[in-house]
């Protein structure tokens, strides 16, 4: 595994050498389109992983993960796109709540889950949760393999603090999902405690892993990396449950916490959030978003509303599966669905400015993989999604086909810009 390591990081230093020019570009592109700033064109991050090991089994070796980071960002370096590399730390979205006495599992083929909430029916347990001790067990996991991720890779490549959930999100897991959600209406005080515990406990564990890290790779999960960047990403999916007036009674204070601790945020949303806008757009420091274009989720007219408001935009196209079932999309092709919807929304709504596209296949990118020897829970993606054959399209592709994919969206994407303009 050493070996391998050595191999890649080799190869890793070539490319950025050689792509200096490119990537020089690119950060420019980026921050200007984060910044609302004339870009010759909107920023398309499009991107190549592969699978080396069981999904299950990064999560238990971070010599793994690192293996698997370092890969799959070598092939996204060798075709042509707009990102820029850092390593991901992702290790589950329940590490926090794991640091509150949650048991985690992690099943095969998937990623850590809360084994058994903490808290059920008997709301009164919340008042004897605290705030985990600054050295417990799971904080000084985290801290050791971030040390390791820049210690290997000899602080060359950034490195993102690992998935950031908010409080909400961390709440749902420690409280059973459905009492919870019924004690917002029925025990508002407990459920408040237990968000202000979880707001300190978030702002110390990853001021931790700030002051540790000395290459760190900003905003961080789910956003691209963002030259010069303020702030932290925030990912807050249990938001789509709530009302706008529950939300700003029991997300948005808490959020506004953290965004003044680390100087801004950046938000991130699965799902449709469209009744929240103007609620989201209430957190103090909010300088982006992260969402997925489609009819079910993240809708092409909620784009105005946020680059009116100064906010940008990172905009990965819809999982097919999801996003697009019982509308008149839902058998069309992933291609025809990209560049027949996904584009012009985009562009035309946003005239090219203020937005991060992701290329053909959204998050996934493209996928490289010996599909012989690994088995059919393996194949899943660097997000956690199982590959089906809505994606198999994009397997395996040869250098040359990805940047024919590329040119023909800065070709379509120029396009629709000159439509804008006429």
């Amino acid at each position: 595994m050493a070996k391998d390591l050595t191999e890649l990081l080799k190869r890793y230093h070539q490319l950025v050498t050689c792509k200096e020019e490119r990537i020089q570009s690119s950060r420019r592109r980026i921050l200007s389109a984060f910044q609302f700033e004339p870009v010759d064109r909107p920023p398309i991050i499009q991107m190549t992983q592969t699978v080396l090991f069981p999904r299950e089994t990064i999560f238990e070796s971070p010599e793994r993960l690192l293996l698997a980071q370092i890969a799959n960002i070598v092939l996204t370096l060798e075709h042509e796109t707009d990102y820029l590399p850092f390593i991901d730390s992702f290790e589950g979205v329940t590490v926090l709540a794991e640091a509150f006495g949650c048991k985690v599992v992690i099943p095969p083929g998937g990623d850590p889950q809360v084994f058994k909430p903490l808290i059920f029916d008997n709301y009164w347990d919340v008042w004897e949760l605290k705030k985990p001790d600054h050295r417990n067990p799971v904080y000084l996991r985290i801290l050791e393999h971030l040390h390791f991720f820049e210690e290997a890779t000899d602080y060359a490549i950034p490195v993102a603090a690992t998935d950031p959930q908010s409080p909400l999100d961390v709440a749902s897991l420690i409280w059973d999902n459905t009492s919870f959600l019924l004690a917002l209406k029925e025990r508002p005080k407990e459920v408040h405690y237990l968000l202000q515990v979880i707001t300190e406990a978030f702002i110390e564990f990853y001021s931790l892993q700030y002051d540790l890290l000395k290459n760190p790779a900003l905003p961080g999960h789910s956003f691209p990396l963002v030259p010069g960047a303020q702030g932290i990403s925030v990912s807050d999916d249990e938001a789509v449950l709530l009302s706008p007036e529950l939300f700003e009674e029991f997300d948005l204070p808490y959020l506004a916490q953290i965004s003044e601790a680390f100087g801004g945020l950046y938000y991130h949303c699965c799902g449709d959030f469209g009744h929240l806008l103007k609620s989201i757009l209430k957190i103090p420091g909010l300088r982006a978003v992260n969402a997925h274009l489609s009819p079910r989720e993240f809708h092409p007219e909620y784009i105005q509303t946020f680059l009116d408001a100064k906010v940008a935009l990172f905009l990965g196209m819809g999982d097919v599966e999801v996003g697009w079932k019982d509308t008149a999309w839902e058998d069309r092709s992933p291609i025809e669905i990209y560049e027949k919807y996904y584009l012009p929304e985009a562009v035309k709504r946003s005239g090219g400015r203020g937005i991060v596209l992701t290329g053909y296949g959204g998050y996934r990118g493209f996928i490289d993989v010996d599909l012989q020897g690994i088995r059919d829970n393996s194949l899943v993606d660097s997000s956690g999604h199982r590959f089906s054959e809505s994606v198999s399209w994009l397997l395996n592709l040869d250098i040359a086909q990805k940047n024919a994919y590329f040119l023909r969206i800065c070709e379509l994407v120029e396009q629709l810009l000159q439509g804008t303009e006429d």
